[in-house]
């Protein structure tokens, strides 16, 4: 038990002295992977509303940027999330649904780090751009509901907390809210939005 407990603190203490000498400046690039918990979509038509739910999915991005210094950072990513639509409610009921909803986004994003002396830096963030959401193979009960896309604008803000391993290398946890403007689903409008959970990785160059 001490040999393991020393060998934590050995860990500890190699990651903390390596984590402050992070470098600050320069390009980066980073990837990450998380959670997608699609919203309830309200879908608005003529002579008739419904409400589409999905199943938890995936999330995924990559993006370039660079580190401006004084601890704002900006970059341009690309993303992607993937869900499986499960439930409709339509009409006072809620019947099974099939089908699935993605969506695919460049986003600008902008960042403020908060950072101190330890190897922990947290930042928020913000983001506006373009994406493209579509529903695929949609089914309610049984009947086909076709398949629709549309590209409209976006916007993400959201925050985190990043763990310095080295000079070069930053791992961190962080929550996004993304949202789009309205969009055009067949003869009727709705909006796309989720609330992600990633982990990330993130490279200076």
């Amino acid at each position: 038990m001490k040999k393991i407990s020393l060998f934590l603190l050995n860990c500890v203490f190699i990651l903390s002295f390596s984590a402050i000498a992070y470098s600050d400046e320069g390009p980066y690039v980073s990837g990450n992977i998380g959670a997608a918990l699609l919203s309830n979509t309200d879908v608005s038509g003529p002579g008739l509303t419904y409400e589409l739910e999905s199943n938890m999915g995936i999330a995924l991005g990559i993006a370039l940027g660079y580190d401006l210094g004084n601890n704002i950072r900006i970059e341009g990513e690309l993303a992607y999330q993937y869900n499986d639509l499960d439930k409709i409610a339509l009409l006072g009921g809620n019947p099974d649904a099939s089908g699935d909803a993605s969506s695919s986004a460049f986003l600008l994003n902008f960042y403020y780090d908060f950072k101190n002396e330890t190897p922990f830096i947290t930042s928020i963030t913000s983001g506006i751009g373009l994406a493209n959401a579509e529903i695929e193979t949609f089914n309610a009960a049984g009947i086909p509901m076709g398949s629709f896309d549309d590209t409209a604008f976006a916007f993400q803000v959201g925050g985190g907390v990043g763990y310095a391993i080295n000079k070069k290398v930053i791992i961190d946890f962080r929550y996004r809210y993304f949202k789009t403007a309205e969009m055009d689903i067949g003869a009727a409008t709705a909006e796309y939005a989720s609330h992600n959970i990633y982990f990330g990785i993130r490279f200076a160059l």
